[in-house]
């Protein structure tokens, strides 16, 4: 995915959109992608079994600070905090029911973990 993105973003800074222009990109990578593992899989499916839920995994795009705990080679899930709909427009917004719902998968998830299940 990385190489995928990197290569995008050549294309657009390669091409003029405005007769006589050109564009340069400074900065690098400063998160690189969350790549899904391994160890990554054997987590979610741990954290199933002491919830007694399945989990759902999906490729967002986005970036958080999970990019750089996982870059790091800790096996890492991103999206345990609240859920909704509208992301990263004006509108985004979280719903209600999805704090209590969050709180109790990361407290059975905290627990097993305190008992030495993980």
């Amino acid at each position: 995915e990385r190489d995928r993105v990197l290569k995008e973003i050549d294309n657009i800074v390669n091409t003029s959109f405005v007769k006589g222009s050109k564009s340069t990109l400074s900065g690098g990578i400063q998160r690189d992608v969350m790549e899904p593992t391994k160890e990554q899989a054997e987590f979610i499916k741990k954290i199933e079994k002491v919830a007694n839920i399945k989990l759902k995994t999906q490729k967002r795009g986005g970036v958080s600070d999970a990019n750089i705990v996982a870059s790091a080679g800790v096996p890492t899930l991103d999206g345990f905090g609240p859920y909704g709909d509208g992301d990263h427009t004006i509108h985004e917004r979280a719903l209600k029911k999805s704090f209590e719902d969050r709180i109790e998968l990361s407290t059975k998830v905290f627990e097993a973990i305190s008992n030495g299940e993980f």
